[in-house]
Formats: C-alpha cells, sequence, structure tokens
C-alpha cells in the first residue's frame, strides 16, 4: 500500500532551517517524498491556512495511508477537525508588527487584556501558549476575526492518532541534551550565522529554539556551555507545552519512544488498524520536541508492509 508522508512542524516549512529543526535529510526525502517541507522562506508569511491548503492538495490525488509527522499540534487539529480557510482569520502584517514591537516593550500582559476584552475564549485558549501565538490571535481579533473560529469539515477518513512520547521525564531531558549537542557539534552555529545574512534580522524564525541561541554565540553574547543549556531549558518548556497540548487531542495510543519495539507497535496500532477499509487515511504520529529516530524504522516497516 503506498504512503503520503506529511511534515506537521511549522519550523520545517521554511528552506534552510534544517539542522535545528531536525529535518530529515535530502537522501531520505529522495527516497520517500514528503509534503510540508521547504515550502516558504522564512521572511514571507505562512500561515496555518497555507500549510492546509497545500497539504490538503497534496493529499487530495494520493492513495493509501498518509502518515502526518510533527509536533505542531494546531496543524494536526486544522487537518483533522478542517479548519475554516477564510477571511474568519485575516492577516495583517502592520497590526502584527506593531504587536511584536509592544510585547518586546511591555511583555504579554497588555496584549492578554486586550484580547480578553475582544475574545474571552481566544484569550483562554492561548494563554499558555507561545508569545508568538498570542500576537496571531490578538491580531486576528483586532482585525475583526475570530481565533477560534473553526468550520465543520473534519478528515473525510478513518484516522489514527498516536502519541510518541517519554513517560520518563528525566531520560527525556538527557535526549534532548544530547539532540541539542549533535545539532551544535554538527553546524548549527554555521547554519544560523547564513540564514541571518539572508534574513531580515526581525524574521520570526531566527529567534526559533536553537537559532536565538547559535546566533548569539556567534555574536559573542554567551558562552557555548550556555548556549546550550539555553536551548534545553527552551526545548523541554516547549516540551511540556506538547504534552499539555496533547492532553486534548483524540489519542488512539501512546508509543514510548525509544521502545525496542516501537516499529511494531506502530504496525500494530497505526498501519495495520487502517489497511483493511482500503481507502485514504490518515495517521497523525506527534512526535515534537522528542523526535525519536525509531520513527524511521517504524514507518520503513509499516511502508514494507503494505507493498
Amino acid at each position: 500500500m503506498p504512503f503520503t508522508i506529511v511534515s506537521a512542524d511549522s519550523r520545517q516549512i521554511f528552506r534552510g532551517f534544517d539542522i535545528g529543526t531536525d529535518k530529515v535529510s535530502l537522501a531520505v526525502r529522495t527516497a520517500l517524498p514528503h509534503l510540508g517541507l521547504d515550502v516558504a522562506t522564512a521572511d514571507q508569511p505562512y500561515t496555518l491556512f497555507d500549510w492546509l491548503s497545500a497539504v490538503r492538495a497534496g493529499l487530495s490525488g494520493a492513495t493509501g495511508i498518509g502518515i502526518v509527522v510533527g509536533g505542531t499540534g494546531l496543524y494536526q487539529r486544522g487537518l483533522l477537525r478542517g479548519y475554516l480557510p477564510g477571511g474568519a482569520r485575516p492577516t495583517d502584517p502592520a497590526v502584527r508588527k506593531d504587536l511584536e514591537e509592544e510585547i518586546s516593550a511591555a511583555g504579554r500582559a497588555p496584549l492578554e487584556a486586550r484580547l480578553a476584552a475582544l475574545n474571552p475564549a481566544a484569550a483562554h485558549a492561548v494563554s499558555a501558549a507561545s508569545s508568538r501565538r498570542l500576537i496571531r490571535a490578538l491580531e486576528i481579533a483586532t482585525l475583526g476575526g475570530d481565533p477560534t473560529v473553526e468550520d465543520g469539515t473534519p478528515w473525510p477518513a478513518q484516522t489514527r492518532m498516536l502519541l510518541l512520547d517519554q513517560p520518563n521525564h528525566a531520560a527525556h531531558r538527557t535526549t534532548l541534551a544530547e539532540r541539542i549537542d549533535r545539532q551544535f557539534d554538527g553546524g548549527l552555529i554555521d547554519e544560523a550565522i547564513a540564514l541571518a545574512a539572508d534574513l531580515p534580522v526581525e524574521t520570526p524564525a531566527l529567534s526559533g529554539i536553537g537559532y536565538r541561541e547559535a546566533l548569539q554565540l556567534a555574536r559573542g553574547e554567551i558562552d557555548d556551555s550556555r548556549a546550550r543549556a539555553e536551548t534545553l531549558s527552551r526545548t523541554w518548556a516547549y516540551a511540556r507545552r506538547q504534552r499539555t497540548w496533547y492532553r486534548a487531542e483524540p489519542i488512539t495510543a501512546m508509543l514510548e519512544a525509544g521502545s525496542s519495539t516501537l516499529a511494531a507497535e506502530l504496525l500494530v496500532q497505526g498501519g495495520a488498524g487502517l489497511a483493511a477499509a482500503g481507502e485514504q487515511h490518515a495517521i497523525h504520529v506527534r512526535v515534537g520536541a522528542q523526535r525519536d529516530a525509531g520513527v524511521a524504522a517504524a514507518v520503513d516497516q509499516v511502508q514494507h508492509a503494505f507493498r
């Protein structure tokens, strides 16, 4: 049975952001094409709805199983539930820039208060989210839209949402630290410098986890150990937010990252359970901050099982 792989990662959409996002290699992508990678430049607006439109178009002519992998939960939720891709979520770069400047100068509190006055439900939804999501929600509300709106057209076929996580938090943190060391030792600083040379200084992706610290290190503002420690701290905070997010999602099964039986479990919980119906399906596997190397082997085993 054929497969379509989709990346649900809001940083991997950008060309050139490879090492710091653990983007799958070109060799793997040549053998097994992926949707959702390298589809935009980081200095151009690319919204959730741009991603949804591209992915829906890519999947519309596909057959077999779609495997949607990544840690941007809003992308997955939008694909599963069918978010409204129209004027209910307007955008204005000038409004967003003003909000970005305001949050830099005054912090979150004034923006949170304004959003609560405009749309209490949206304010509650982003209360524990990143500043970027708060800014986007307030931008929409300021322009008269509704940040919480979604339409009623969910994904039209059977789906299974598999949660890949590491229940041993100490082991998880160690794994993250090892990954960060590989990134810094594997060229992250040079990648960040090259990207910063080509992009406006205010480009949001340059402040992403790892990239901000790599640039600070390159400018001599922090030393190597602090750069790695701060990257780990931000990554761990993001992983905790992901765990909170996915508690509200319709998880079919939880798979333990690093397990020696991960590939077999993915085959049983995901592919085998969907193969019988013989129609277009989607398996959503949340990887996010964990990014387990075993997923590649697991996907490969599922692929071979249905050939």
